[in-house]
């Protein structure tokens, strides 16, 4: 919300308008787009894969991530 515009403040975001600099943008991602989730040491086998193509689905609530959609699994996940 504070990287996009508002009538309150005339042709910058709320943010550039707080600290004088404009609002990185360089995390957003396309919706729908493949990205690769990576699988924790502790949860896969040494020759197992590093990593599980996902489809990107949204930015996550909870925390500083990405929620993504596994359709081979058939579930959504956190990264």
């Amino acid at each position: 919300m504070n990287r996009s515009p508002t009538l309150a403040v005339k042709d910058m975001t709320p943010e550039e308008a707080w600290s004088g600099e404009k609002p990185s943008v360089d995390y957003f991602r396309v919706f729908g787009c493949v990205r690769h989730v990576h699988i924790p040491d502790a949860k896969r086998n040494k020759l197992e894969d590093k990593s599980v193509s996902c489809v990107l689905f949204g930015v996550s609530s909870e925390s500083k991530g990405y929620r993504m959609f596994d359709p081979i699994k058939n579930n959504y996940s956190q990264s």
